[in-house]
């Protein structure tokens, strides 16, 4: 077999796994035999997992850099001092924007904790089951809300 035919033959079973792994309709099925809370939290940790790897690889960010090293070799020095300070600012935006996913999937998080605490069942809770989960419930409103 060539090396072309090998590649061929092997390209297929690699974007299989690959796709079958972040395929929505797969984590759906699977997902339909567990209980709606645990899958939610499942598809959602395997859907931040598929964005870190896409948006904040820092493979991408070597390649990228090497790629820019080899097209500058030749430039002048205020071209490379453009470039690199182009490169130093998209650097902060990429770790604001990931200071700012972190925060926003931490404060996702703790809403639907705050929303399964309301809607949990609590018609044979104790006196003092209740007022603990009176304090809880106030305490995460505060947390959310402020207030």
């Amino acid at each position: 077999m060539s090396q072309s035919q090998e590649e061929a033959a092997s390209a297929p079973a690699e974007s299989g796994v690959t796709s079958a792994t972040v395929h929505p309709s797969s984590a759906a099925s699977s997902s339909s035999s567990t209980p709606t809370s645990s899958s939610d939290y499942s598809f959602e940790d395997a859907f931040e997992a598929v964005v870190d790897e896409i948006f904040f690889d820092p493979v991408e960010d070597e390649i990228e850099a090497q790629i820019v090293e080899q097209l500058f070799r030749g430039a002048s020095p205020e071209v490379r001092r453009r470039v690199a300070a182009q490169q130093e600012a998209m650097r902060v935006q990429k770790e604001a924007l990931r200071r700012q996913v972190a925060e926003s999937r931490a404060l996702s998080r703790r809403a639907k904790e705050y929303s399964r605490l309301l809607r949990a069942d609590v018609s044979r809770y104790t006196d003092a089951q209740m007022e603990k989960y009176q304090r809880e419930l106030r305490r995460r409103s505060k947390e959310l809300f402020g207030k």
